[in-house]
């Protein structure tokens, strides 16, 4: 137990998603008992500690890698038949109840710069549960009243910023940097920094501007570019107030870490449609044939 738990600390402290797979219950013979856990990695990788191996726990293994991937803890029933368990050397056979539970590291949202916009969206991310680092020199910009809770880093220097920075898979980089945006997504680009999502607050016309920029220069764009967006954030209308771009760039970031569409819940507005493709599932199972009578009364 002392092994598994210390090993889920030094998972979450890298910032590696894990999960721990635990029995719950024991009806009958079954190779550990009640309390028996074990550490899972992403895609189903044992960690630490056992459930009893064999078949019983390749299953566990498997399961729980399904569910790190989802995001999602679960209950997971197993029944071993005395068949299963002659091959793990065992006449043994019963049901377990294993406990997938799923420990997700908490998203890094690193900001570089501190101005109106990222104030804004730190007050959005952080209730969200993201861990917050906000890059800038300018202590009347980066400090706790505007920022709480959040790392605060005062480097000028955005390579320098990017190297101090322990990043983990699930961080996010947003660019907003009052006059390095170039050397900012520049650095981003030539560190490949592991982030699922790098943004810039800027234009339309200023995001474009850069992107010529740096290809001139000679940057591989392409190391960032399926994760680089510019402008970040969702269209949720004209307004350009800090609250607005903040709250529309929390929209994507969010639609991002969830895997999310950023489409509309409703289905007022979809209901015919949504009955219609009902009503044409029953047809269709109304439509598949039975057996033929004449063939069923000869057989």
């Amino acid at each position: 137990m002392v092994e598994v738990i210390e090993a889920l600390r030094t998972q979450l402290l890298s910032g590696c998603a894990c999960a721990t797979a635990t029995i719950v219950s024991v009806t009958g013979s079954i190779p550990n008992e009640a309390g028996a856990k074990m550490l899972v990695g992403p895609g189903g990788k044992l960690l630490a500690g056992t459930i009893g191996g064999g078949l019983f726990e390749h299953a566990a293994l498997e399961e729980a890698g399904t569910a790190i991937s989802e995001g999602r803890s679960r209950m997971y029933s197993w029944s071993l038949t005395e068949k299963q368990a002659g091959g793990i050397g065992m006449l043994c056979g019963g049901t377990a109840q294993v406990f997938i539970e799923v420990f997700a590291p908490a998203p890094l949202l690193v900001m570089l710069g501190g101005g109106h916009v990222a104030i804004s969206l730190w007050r959005l991310a952080r209730p969200l549960g993201y861990r917050g680092i906000v890059v800038d020199e300018r202590p009347e910009w980066a400090n706790r009243d505007n920022f709480p809770g959040c790392e605060i880093l005062p480097v000028a220097d955005p390579e320098a910023a990017l190297e101090r920075i322990d990043w983990i898979a699930n961080s996010y980089l947003v660019i907003g940097t009052p006059d390095h945006d170039t050397r900012s997504l520049s650095a981003a680009a030539r560190k490949d920094i592991p982030c699922r999502l790098i943004g810039m607050i800027a234009s339309k016309r200023k995001a474009l501007t850069i992107l010529k920029t740096l290809e001139d220069e000679g940057v591989d764009l392409g190391r960032i570019l399926p994760r680089f967006h510019a402008p970040l954030g969702l269209d949720l209308g004209p307004s350009k107030s800090p609250e607005a771009v903040a709250l529309s760039i929390i929209a994507e970031l969010q639609a991002r870490r969830l895997d999310g569409t950023g489409k509309p819940l409703d289905v007022a507005n979809r209901r015919q449609e949504l009955m219609a493709g009902r009503g044409r599932a029953r047809g269709e199972e109304a439509s598949v044939p039975g057996p033929d009578p004449e063939v069923a009364s000869s057989s």
